[in-house]
């Protein structure tokens, strides 16, 4: 977890910074990852002002405290930080437990076999081109078709994204380990 901290205009003791350090290297405890925190320290005439952004993955998290002195701010910002913290690990546990419950639930769940009927169709492969495969596509309404590049000498199969789009996947060997 990087954590930086700037000042702005003001000279910030040593023992501040690694006060500020220890306090919110306790918010590791909410999320392992948190990708970066940032500290903004200022001063406007009598009040000192903590700014904390916690960047999370999906999430950026900004506090923003004044105070009479610097130490007062910065526990009251991270006590903010830590409830905005606990609240949506909370969010994202209930989440997690109502899909579990959704997939593990009785009401869902299947007590026999379900049996497919899947058609097995043997295909040789056509050596032509992108547009020639697109030609063909479209002259057979399919929504995907399985040919031999010319151009690229690779297996591929493009297929029908909507109306004038078209999707190529190129096929290539497994490398060997």
């Amino acid at each position: 977890m990087i954590v930086n901290i700037r000042a702005k205009r003001i000279k910030v003791p040593e023992n501040l910074v690694e006060y500020i350090r220890e306090k919110l290297s306790k918010s590791e405890r909410y999320f392992s990852v948190i990708n970066k925190i940032e500290v903004f320290l200022s001063k406007q005439k009598y009040l000192y002002i903590v700014e904390i952004i916690i960047n999370i993955v999906g999430k950026t998290i900004k506090i923003k405290q004044r105070a009479a002195d610097f130490r007062s701010a910065v526990d009251i910002a991270v006590d903010k930080v830590e409830q905005q913290l606990r609240k949506k690990k909370e969010k994202v546990k209930g989440r997690r437990k109502s899909f579990r419950s959704y997939l593990l639930g009785d009401k869902y769940r299947q007590t026999e076999k379900v049996s497919m009927d899947l058609n097995k169709r043997k295909l040789i492969p056509v050596v032509s081109t992108v547009d020639e495969a697109v030609k063909i596509m479209d002259d057979n309404d399919y929504m995907f078709w399985i040919f031999f590049n010319k151009d690229t000498n690779k297996l591929s199969v493009i297929h029908r994204k909507s109306e004038s789009n078209y999707g190529l996947f190129e096929i290539e060997k497994r490398k060997e380990k």
